[in-house]
């Protein structure tokens, strides 16, 4: 299940915000070894405390968050316009109402095995599409690691890359998302088929662990 997230729904759902901001903590200071800011086990940024991100977060029937993702206008205050700006030695002008950044992707620790953990990522996208379709977003841009590219190819939504990171900064792109139909479609093939394969190898270990 998708869930859309805003700021001011903090003080009323703070169990959602709470799931979400440790998980970010998890992933990407003690599992990636980013430096981002973690207080009392959150992680949050400038982005999450000033401005106004909106949040898709995916969910279990227990109520459980999966996985996440942070968007803001290009509009407004980015990642790409200040904390990325230096990874590239080419201005990146993206700046659209109709485009936004997408930041903080991210599969929670309590997503799965390898193969829910799949499904919650192409949920993730699915949903980010069908929002962005509902909304009038036209494209999404966001940085990525070139390891990614196949695993865009095979979710079915490929970026259109903008630059390339200098040499020191790795193998990380620029990209940006065509928001479509037609992809919104791909994206929603894909990820039956693959919830049908988590669902399938949950009922395996199950069977192999002798639970019914």
């Amino acid at each position: 299940m998708l869930r859309i997230l805003t700021k001011d729904m903090l003080e009323t759902d703070q169990p959602a915000f709470d799931e979400m901001f440790r998980a970010r903590a998890a992933v990407f200071r003690d599992r990636l070894g980013w430096q981002v800011d973690v207080r009392d086990r959150w992680e949050r940024d400038r982005y999450d405390e000033a401005e106004d991100p909106v949040y898709l977060v995916t969910q279990r029937p227990s109520g459980t968050l999966t996985g996440s993702l942070r968007l803001l206008p290009t509009a407004g205050a980015t990642m790409l316009k200040s904390e990325f700006r230096h990874f590239f030695n080419q201005p990146i002008d993206v700046d659209s109402p109709t485009t936004w950044e997408c930041t903080r992707f991210c599969v929670h620790p309590f997503a799965g095995h390898m193969e829910q953990s799949r499904a919650v990522a192409t949920e993730l996208l699915s949903g980010l599409c069908d929002l962005a379709l509902e909304t009038g977003i036209e494209s999404i841009v966001g940085v990525y690691d070139g390891a990614m590219v196949g695993v865009y190819r095979r979710i079915g939504w490929r970026p259109t890359p903008l630059a390339r990171s200098l040499p020191e900064m790795g193998k990380l792109y620029v990209g940006l998302w065509d928001v479509t139909a037609d992809t919104s479609r791909t994206l929603r093939t894909n990820l039956s088929r693959l919830l049908e394969q988590a669902s399938s190898c949950t009922g395996r270990a199950l069977a192999d662990s002798g639970i019914r």
